[in-house]
């Protein structure tokens, strides 16, 4: 009977090592440029057209690309690809959060939310003594931050493309080593139907050499076997000619 070997596959097998790479240095490049678009929008207004959504979700984003990284040194495990699978599942979400809130704001730059409308602007603070209290307008500097949010949400976008890209990627190599795993699998089986149909044809199997000892049976036409009936000796010679 033929010997069959099992190949175990890793994700690795299908998905090159240096995918994870690309994609983690295009996610670190991008982490960066939204660090520097936020920090110098907040420069301009700290109070309008931001919920400071490029500093909180660069938490997620940094954790994503450095994941990235780590899988080029454990990458002959499957269960580091799927992490990296759940975590840019969880980037992509907070790409489109950044996404949604700098999208509003390109298209309202005094847009305010809560307690951040009562931060002053740096430049113009206008005190309402009907009112009693600072009230904080929407000025020329607010407008100046316009291209940094529309920088910050290119990098956004970008972010966006790369966490659905690589999550594509990642489920067709794992559909591929499937395939390529059940092939194997079949393999054997179609052997053993050719073998049976074979037999009920009335045609001889295939014949598989093997490495067993013949059995002295097989061979048992070649060697005489003494009949263990037969008497060795004839019988002693009587003699009767004393009798009479």
């Amino acid at each position: 009977m033929p010997t069959i070997q099992t190949h175990y596959r890793q994700v690795n097998d299908g998905m090159s090592g240096i995918v994870p790479g690309i994609f983690g240095g295009l996610q670190f490049i991008l982490w960066i440029g939204i660090i520097i678009f936020e920090i110098v929008s907040i420069y301009y207004d700290p109070g309008r057209g931001t919920v400071y959504a490029g500093i909180w979700c660069s938490i997620i984003f940094f954790i994503t690309w450095i994941s990235m990284f780590c899988y080029l040194c454990c990458r002959k495990s499957s269960a580091c690809g799927i992490y990296l699978v759940i975590q840019n599942i969880i980037n992509l979400i907070f790409a489109t959060i950044l996404l949604i809130f700098t999208s509003r704001f390109i298209k309202d730059p005094c847009l305010c939310y809560s307690a951040l409308c009562f931060i002053p602007n740096w430049n113009h603070i206008n005190y309402d003594d009907d009112d009693d209290h600072f009230s904080y307008s929407c000025t020329s500097r607010t407008f100046k931050k316009v291209p940094m949010l529309k920088g910050l949400l290119a990098c956004a976008i970008l972010m966006l493309i790369s966490n659905i890209l690589f999550i594509i990627i990642y489920s067709i190599a794992v559909i591929r080593l499937r395939h390529k795993a059940r092939s194997h699998t079949r393999q054997p089986d179609v052997v053993y139907h050719q073998q049976t149909a074979a037999v009920h044809m009335g045609a001889p199997p295939p014949y598989y050499a093997s490495t067993m000892a013949h059995t002295p049976y097989q061979h048992q036409h070649l060697y005489p076997v003494q009949d263990t009936q037969r008497p060795s000796a004839p019988p002693p010679y009587e003699d009767y000619s004393n009798k009479f």
